[in-house]
């Protein structure tokens, strides 16, 4: 049986380099492939209380476009692929040349393919979603971006739709979307009603990004990602919090969170509050 499966296989293998050399692939259209990186960090807001503890805020990275199409619009960093890359090492290559920020985490989560969503022509989109300890990278733009800027994140349903604000000291970019998914969706599907100041759909492949880490938050580890080594549970539980959108009790938290941390025998230190115990990662 062995030796009848490795002769079917030559044949096949010969088979099909007879098919190629007499294929035609121009009577399709191709279309350009592109990749959009979503990156998102947490950083400390305004001290909330007397204890000096400073409040989380969820931010994303855009970068103001240099050239057509969307000139001097905000985009999300990324760019085309290249025939000998990956979709992978296409996004790995673009957000560093565009914002120098190395990968710490980086999963595709869509695919985005409305024939009219780019003026230049057919090109499908390919969304990432990454996550930086923001307080490690000092962000520069580069390449085909003038520049790069955190964005403050607010995305919540209201009776207008689900309303995508994101702002930081100088820009304001606000979004209104409707949630199409049916029942039988397995993830929320966004349309955009209007938008502002952004490129091509990238409200749209925001706001999916958004709902996919809230999903992950809730179901996985990577929460940890957004956080340095060590680290106490009150900034873990900011970045629970911060992330979903919500307030969460302190004891029901702890202990859902007990079995994936260990103490680290260490203490926080030169804080105005009380010394707390650091934790890290169970292994």
């Amino acid at each position: 049986i062995g030796e009848r499966i490795v002769r079917r296989k030559t044949e096949v293998e010969k088979e099909n380099q007879e098919f190629i050399k007499n294929y035609d692939d121009s009577k399709y259209a191709k279309p350009s492939l592109t990749t959009d990186m979503v990156v998102f960090g947490v950083f400390d807001g305004n001290e909330s209380n007397y204890r000096k503890y400073s409040e989380k805020i969820l931010k994303v990275l855009l970068v103001k476009r240099k050239s057509e199409p969307f000139k001097e619009c905000y985009a999300l960093p990324g760019g085309f692929v290249r025939p000998n890359e990956t979709l992978t090492q296409a996004a790995t290559r673009e957000l560093k040349e565009e914002t120098n920020l190395p990968c710490e985490f980086l999963e595709q989560f869509g695919t985005y393919s409305s024939p009219k969503r780019d003026p230049r022509g057919w090109v499908i989109s390919n969304g990432f979603l990454a996550l930086v300890d923001a307080s490690q990278y000092h962000v520069q733009g580069g390449d085909d971006a003038a520049e790069a800027k955190w964005f403050d994140v607010l995305f919540r349903e209201e009776k207008d739709g689900w309303i995508l604000r994101l702002s930081n000291e100088d820009d304001v970019i606000h979004a209104v979307l409707n949630n199409v998914a049916d029942k039988w969706d397995v993830k929320s599907r966004f349309i955009s009603v209007n938008s502002n100041e952004i490129a091509f759909d990238h409200e749209i492949i925001i706001a999916d990004a958004i709902t996919q880490l809230r999903k992950w938050i809730a179901d996985t580890h990577i929460a940890f990602r957004l956080l340095p080594d060590r680290f106490t549970l009150r900034q873990l539980q900011q970045i629970y919090e911060t992330v979903l959108d919500a307030n969460l009790l302190v004891p029901a938290f702890r202990r859902k969170i007990s079995s994936h941390v260990e103490e680290t025998g260490e203490m926080t230190s030169d804080v105005g509050h009380r010394p707390a115990m650091l934790y890290k990662e169970r292994d």
